[in-house]
Formats: C-alpha cells, structure tokens, sequence
C-alpha cells in the first residue's frame, strides 16, 4: 500500500518512471530526504506514519497508526540490497489481524536472463498469487507472469528508442494495455523530459496521463484525460501544476478540474542540520499542516530536532 504522505513524497522526489507492475524498493529521496536519515515521524491529519532506514537508505520499517490500537506495519528485509521479504502486517483493537497480513518472498536467478519470483502468502499459509519478473540484459522488465485465483496474466514490455524519444509498448495477453512516450523538449530555452501514457482496456484506449519534469527530474505539470470513442475526442479531467523555490522545495500547486480551480501554497520550518530537511508544513488556504521528527545516523554529526510549534514567517514575495 502506498500511503497519502508517501505518494506526496513520491511527487516531490521522482526521478524516474517505474512501471507499477516492477517490484518497488523504496530509498531515503523517495520521501523527499536527503542525508543519512535513520528514522522520520511524520504527524498528518489522518494519523501518524513512522519510516525507518538502514545506513545503506533503503526503507526497512513503516508504520501506519490511525489511533491508538489500528495500526499497519511494513517491514523490509534485504541481502545484498536485493529487496528478499516484505511483512504486511494490520492491527486492530490491539490485536494482531491475521487474516488480513500478508507476506512477500522473493527469490532471484541470473543464471540467465535475471529473473525474480515473488510469491505472497496469507499468515494462514496460503498462496494468494505468484509473479515471475524477466529482465533483459540492460535490466528492465520484458515480462510478467501473474498467477492468481483469477487465473494467469502475461504481461509483455517493448522498448523502443529513436533519437531522443522513447517509447515502452506493454500489452497484457497479447493485447495493448499502455503505451508510454518519453521525450525530450525544449521550451523557452529550457529542456524538459515529457512523458505521455495511454491507457488502454482490451485494446481500446480509454485515457492518459501527461506528465512534464523539469531539468531536475521534478515534476512540474500532470494531466488526466478520458478518451470518448464516441466522439474521438479527449475530455480533461485534472491539470496540477507544481512550482518550486530556489532551494527545491514545493512552493505551490496549481488544480484545474472540470468544475474549479484550486492554488496553494506551501510554507516550510527547517531542521537547520547541513541535510536542512523540513520538519513542518503548512499548506494553505486551509492552513492544514504536517510536521516530521527527523533522526540520522551518528556517521552525519547530526542531532534528532525535535519540532518546536512557532509561528512560521509569511514566505517572502
């Protein structure tokens, strides 16, 4: 499950697309951090998530608590850096719920093409569903076999590079089911990376998303469109523009929908350490707000900040 902050973090920190279907193996950057960061409290208005790294940054440990005694836990095991099991494990009322805890077992063979087998696994001992990744020699995904209770799914990827476009065809049981192109542009002297996705259902194209990052990998603009086969023409759904300041951070976010426009505006207290990560935002107008409790490694000569609540100064024009 990827949670409301971390999908937040995930847009401030992207760097590369990942297809979904690829197994996901979360760092440090992924949750807009920098430096030896060994654990994260973040206090959100729907309760409170906890990140634990190893000294390597990889994520090791997440926590979930909605109150007091409802909580999820997900814990990482690595060898090697290879990513080898991942414990989802929910409570409730206290008490740990094992019928709704899963695990992930993965298994990797180079013997030849790279190969990795991830199976999951109910506490009750039962196989809810295998999946077996293929890589080519460059190391991206060329194929997924999935194999649930619903059957078996076959998922192929195509890559397909001319001059300074890329295009990767996936279809799902020899039929298309996304199609995503990778450019790059430049616009008023600047150079950007464009990345459009089309969606498709048995076949037939059924929406996209358009995605434009920034020389630094940051994504400054997403759009939704459903496709109309009736009339053949795309209907927007949602356009978010994101605009950062000087040092990189999130400044503002710009919403366009069918019915309203939203903007907002993000302010940021400092932890003051050389990783200088934020420990709270407010973001208004609703003057909703987030804090973090930041602890590193020895190795970065840093120390735990607790977070004070202080007014923040209004950002300057």
């Amino acid at each position: 499950m990827i949670k409301k902050f971390l999908f937040v973090c995930l847009v401030w920190g992207m760097s590369s697309m990942v297809f979904s279907q690829d197994i996901e193996i979360f760092k440090v950057s992924d949750f807009n951090l920098k430096g030896k960061v060994e654990s994260c409290f973040v206090i959100t208005d729907y309760g409170k998530e906890e990140y634990y790294f190893n000294p390597e940054g990889f994520l090791t440990k997440s926590v979930t608590r909605y109150n007091d005694t409802d909580y999820e836990t997900t814990n990482y095991k690595y060898i090697n850096g290879f990513l080898k099991e991942r414990r989802i494990e929910n409570y409730m009322d206290g008490s740990f719920d094992r019928a709704t805890s899963i695990a992930n077992f993965y298994e990797i063979d180079t013997t030849a093409a790279k190969t990795i087998t991830e199976n999951i696994v109910s506490y009750e001992k039962e196989l809810l569903e295998k999946n077996i990744y293929t890589y080519g020699e460059d190391g991206k995904l060329i194929k997924l076999v999935r194999t649930n209770t619903s059957g078996i799914d076959e998922s192929d990827f195509e890559y397909i590079n001319n001059d300074s476009v890329t295009i990767v065809r996936k279809t799902l049981n020899t039929l298309l089911s996304k199609l995503t192109t990778t450019s790059q542009v430049i616009e008023n002297g600047q150079k950007f990376k464009k990345v459009i996705s089309e969606n498709y259902i048995e076949g037939n194209l059924t929406a996209k998303t358009v995605e434009v990052f920034d020389i630094n990998n940051k994504l400054t603009l997403h759009k939704e469109l459903m496709y109309d086969s009736s009339t053949k023409k795309w209907i927007p759904q949602k356009e978010e523009r994101y605009l950062y300041d000087e040092t990189g951070v999130l400044a503002t976010t710009k919403t366009k929908k069918r019915f309203g426009d939203l903007t907002q505006e993000y302010i940021y207290q400092f932890d003051g350490t050389p990783a200088n990560n934020w420990v709270k935002e407010i973001i208004t107008p609703n003057n909703s707000y987030t804090t973090r409790r930041i602890k590193y490694y020895p190795s970065a000569k840093v120390e735990t900040i607790e977070v004070i609540e202080t007014e923040v100064e209004e950002k300057k024009n």
